[in-house]
């Protein structure tokens, strides 16, 4: 099934388009980018969805990722970094605009209440279920992480990026990244379990 991030960066034919004006519109992406767009699509959404409340709100950032891509694709340097890195990094800058639009209107809300779009691959209804329940935990103590841990939590779980592309993603050496990642997960168990405390005592 066709996704909206999809539908909004293609025509009615299903061919990919230009964003910005009847003109761009007509004209073809880039071959490459076509790829980028069906190979990192997948990518840039879970991670942005490990940082941004709702399903509807995860899909209009990935496509505002793909736009700004392409809007700035003459400037990208394959040199430099990979293209799932490059678009990661965009995301990164959107779903932290995102969060400080939210801040500044005093509805900062992260925590998740309902996940079934990252639990949709689990085999049967009661697996789901466990799962989207599990998610719910999770999401709800890294809602109350300091951002940087939130971050590599993202990158690691939400794009499933290597050790390797993280670091060249946060411009730190692959052993810094196994480290934040280590105390990120140390400081997520102790949130999941001050979660389940409170729960209790309720």
């Amino acid at each position: 099934m066709t996704n909206s991030t999809e539908t909004r960066t293609r025509g009615r034919s299903g061919r990919a388009r230009r964003p910005g004006g009847e003109a761009a519109a007509a004209a073809e992406l880039p071959t490459d980018f076509e790829a980028w767009f069906r190979d990192h699509r997948e990518s840039v959404y879970r991670y942005v969805r490990f940082r941004v409340a709702t399903r509807e709100v995860a899909e209009d950032i990935t496509s505002e990722v793909f736009l700004k891509a392409l809007r700035a694709l003459d400037r990208y340097d394959r040199k430099r970094s990979a293209p799932r890195t490059w678009l990661l990094r965009i995301a990164r800058n959107s779903v932290t605009d995102h969060l400080r639009t939210l801040k500044r209107w005093g509805s900062l809300h992260i925590s998740l209440d309902r996940v079934p779009d990252l639990v949709s691959r689990s085999p049967s209804q009661e697996e789901r279920i466990l799962h989207e329940e599990e998610l719910r935990k999770l999401f709800n103590a890294a809602a109350t992480l300091r951002e940087s841990d939130q971050e590599v939590l993202s990158l690691r779980y939400g794009a499933g990026l290597s050790n390797v592309e993280m670091a060249e993603s946060l411009k730190v050496s692959a052993n810094a990244v196994a480290v934040r990642i280590h105390r990120a997960l140390v400081r997520l168990k102790a949130a999941v379990a001050e979660q389940e405390r409170g729960a209790g005592n309720r």
